[in-house]
């Protein structure tokens, strides 16, 4: 039940929601929609992109906003046998992003450049599942199996969670022009986190004998069970004490002492711990005590536990916020050869970031077995690891002539020094190695007022098996983007674009317990996304 309650709390890593790492956004300006590669740039986006490059602009306020619509779907398709659907059963899950700003301001003196920023530097969508999760459905699936010989058939649940995530940055450079060649920058971005979700788990049934009961009362009904099989031996001991404790259970009942009901009740409870059928009718009370006596402390085990699981599959609901906030220092140094050729470089350094719960209403997952206190899934004020890692960036922009742009970039992610499993107490190594990124883009102006592009990404991503899930999977990339920018006024330049990214699908192929039972059942899940953007930007010079 844990493992159900635990996939809401994926819902909240946040992550890349188009292009940048593994939970950096990248996609900062409808520029970039048209580009896919803006490491050198020495416009308005430049803010983000290339500070040092902030001193090629003219003398002067420069301000820039832009904003993109995103759609992201998402599928994971599982083997698991015991699902509805098996053995290729599909979730489909939506991301949207209807808002997703961008806002620069630049002040240039030609020699000193200030510049502010305000970007959703990482996540910036919420997610929305309209057939629920594996992860959710698999424990109850497995308890068709798991009670199919008292009469299970089918299973049924009902479950609805809407969750968010946006990374907000602040963003401040101070850039300062050395020479003709070389600029330099040095700026902060003050990160801002906020994860939100509601949930509920509802509802959770099974059809036991063509009639659907609550899996809470099913277990509660275990627990009665096996409570009456622990009470046997007091049940008996009258009769044991009275000089009985030899007599069958048949010859107990031919003599009055135990009702044909009680005789069957016996019966069942012997037979439940396993005893074989064909041994009972020689057992004697005295023996039938002992035995049942000598399972008593497994059998109180087993009672605590089907009360707990009553418990956990009561309905459920939760509302959680998580904040927190981190600095992300930044070092940029810009380079110009012969106005021909400019060179960009940027260094982010790893962003330190906690998330604190504050919590109006949580999920329980578990009892504690020394006190008995209910265990949750976000006790409020609980801490959790959401850092960001450092980022290198490099890119150049070539002009051959007036009319020509070429523009390559690369971005390197130092994920290997990031604690990806959010918890101080674990070590779960989820990289092998650095996440990469690396595009082109070529520019043709028609004429000097109109622009356009067409441009290529690709991503390689460095995470391993441990990494991938239904929520939280990293896949290989290539996107492809295109767009126009448009010179209004010499005041005023528009930029409009739109890509489309194509991941490489992934496969994971692992043995999962199912649960109540010490069976591993083999599965493969076959993860999928697909994204589409569209971007318009408005830049002002005075």
């Amino acid at each position: 039940m844990k493992k159900i309650l635990s996939a809401f709390s994926a819902l909240l890593i946040t992550g890349s929601l188009l292009a940048g790492g593994l939970v950096t956004n990248t996609n900062q300006s409808a520029q970039y929609i048209r580009l896919l590669s803006r490491n050198a740039s020495t416009d308005v986006d430049a803010v983000y992109y290339n500070p040092a490059g902030l001193t090629k602009m003219a003398p002067g306020f420069h301000f820039g906003i832009n904003n993109q619509i995103i759609g992201q779907g998402r599928s994971v398709m599982t083997t698991y046998p015991y699902l509805h659907g098996a053995p290729d059963r599909e979730y489909v899950g939506t991301v949207s992003a209807p808002f997703f700003p961008s806002i620069y301001g630049v002040f240039n003196t030609g020699k000193v450049a200030l510049s502010v920023a305000f970007n959703p530097i990482g996540g910036g969508g919420g997610a929305t599942y309209d057939e629920g999760l594996a992860m959710i459905e698999m424990p109850i699936a497995d308890l068709v199996p798991l009670l199919a010989s008292q009469g299970a058939e089918d299973y049924r649940l009902e479950t609805n969670f809407i969750g968010s995530s946006v990374f907000y940055g602040i963003n401040g450079n101070i850039s300062y022009k050395i020479n003709d060649i070389i600029s330099v920058a040095v700026g902060a971005r003050y990160v801002m986190a906020r994860n939100t979700y509601e949930g509920k788990l509802e509802t959770i049934e099974l059809n036991m004998g063509g009639t659907w009961i609550p899996a809470s009362t099913v277990f509660t009904g275990v627990a009665s069970q096996l409570s009456s099989i622990v009470a046997i031996p007091t049940n008996v001991a009258p009769i044991i004490s009275g000089g009985g404790g030899g007599l069958t259970l048949a010859q107990a009942e031919g003599l009055g002492y135990l009702t044909a009901v009680q005789r069957a009740g016996i019966e069942a409870g012997l037979g439940a711990i396993g005893v074989p059928a064909a041994n009972i009718p020689a057992l004697t009370l005295t023996q039938i005590s002992g035995t049942i006596t000598a399972a008593t402390p497994t059998l109180n085990g087993q009672i605590a536990q089907a009360n707990a699981t009553s418990s956990l599959m009561q309905n459920q609901k939760a509302d959680v916020l998580q904040t927190g906030s981190g600095i992300t220092p930044i070092i940029g140094v810009n380079l110009t050869f012969a106005d021909i050729v400019n060179v960009g470089i940027k260094y982010e350094f790893k962003t330190k970031l906690r998330v604190i719960n504050e919590t109006t209403s949580d999920f329980t997952t578990g009892i504690n077995p020394e006190t008995g206190a209910p265990i949750t899934m976000f006790p409020d004020e609980a801490e959790s690891i959401n850092d960001m890692p450092a980022m290198l960036s490099i890119g150049a922009e070539i002009r051959p002539t007036e009319k020509f742009m070429f523009t390559g970039s690369f971005n390197y992610y130092f994920d290997q020094a990031i604690d990806y499993d959010g918890s101080a107490d674990k070590e779960i190594d989820m990289i092998d190695k650095n996440f990469l990124e690396y595009a082109f883009g070529v520019e043709y102006g028609f004429t000097k007022s109109i622009r356009a592009s067409v441009a290529y990404a690709g991503t390689s991503t460095g995470v391993n098996l441990d990494y991938q899930d239904e929520l939280s999977y990293s896949l290989n990339t290539n996107t492809f983007g295109g767009g126009l920018g448009f010179r209004i006024t010499p005041m005023i330049d528009l930029n409009i674009g739109g890509i489309y990214t194509i991941y490489q699908e992934g496969e994971k192929s692992y043995s999962r317990p199912m649960t109540g039972s010490g069976l591993l059942v083999p599965l493969t899940e076959t993860f999928n996304k697909n994204t589409w953007v569209v971007a318009v930007g408005v830049d002002l010079h005075f």
